[in-house]
């Protein structure tokens, strides 16, 4: 009972499998879920990866189709080689999917929450714990994208200035009109 409590990774919680992640400012925002910045606690990346345990009933399928292929008489054979063929292809699907690579960058929230982002790529939940680790040790806001399926990060670089926001500054010695230099 104490170690429900008390246990540190528990996988089963908040486990988020999203495609996007955007941080706006000092938010940061995933799956219907949009969090502060300032709110993080902590965080830490975990593998999730398991080994699928091996299916007893192959174990029963190819015992059975070895005593009808060895033990029966005539067509009989024909049920144990099809029951062979079968476990063969299920150990083989089994071979296929028996490791399942999963990693997750768990969020420590001030409030006790801890939603985990999962995905099969672990460099790109690292390149999530590094810009989140620069923008909590940065007083500056930014604007980042992160596309976790095309493992694409997009940081917004637009200048703000004033009351205009994401148009296009052009520094530099210009003469003339912009258009006509473009």
């Amino acid at each position: 009972m104490l170690s429900k409590f008390l246990s540190e990774d528990s996988s089963d919680s908040n486990e988020i499998n999203t495609s996007i992640l955007k941080i706006r400012g000092r938010t940061i925002i995933f799956a219907n879920s949009i969090f502060q910045i300032s709110n993080i606690s902590g965080l830490r990346l975990l593998n999730l990866s398991r080994i699928q345990p091996f299916p007893r009933y192959l174990v029963w399928l190819i015992a059975i189709g070895l005593a009808l292929l060895l033990l029966f008489p005539g067509n009989i054979k024909i049920f144990g080689i099809v029951m062979l063929a079968y476990a063969g292809w299920q150990f083989y699907q089994y071979e296929q999917n028996k490791l399942r690579i999963r990693y997750g960058l768990k969020i420590s929230l001030n409030s006790g929450e801890k939603p985990i982002i999962t995905n099969s790529d672990e460099e790109i939940l690292k390149e999530i714990m590094l810009v989140l680790y620069n923008i909590m040790n940065n007083d500056e806001p930014r604007a980042v994208t992160f596309n976790l399926d095309q493992r694409q990060i997009v940081e917004d670089r637009s200048i703000n200035i004033d009351q205009m926001s994401g148009s296009n500054f052009v520094s530099g010695n210009v003469t003339g009109d912009v258009v006509s230099n473009v």
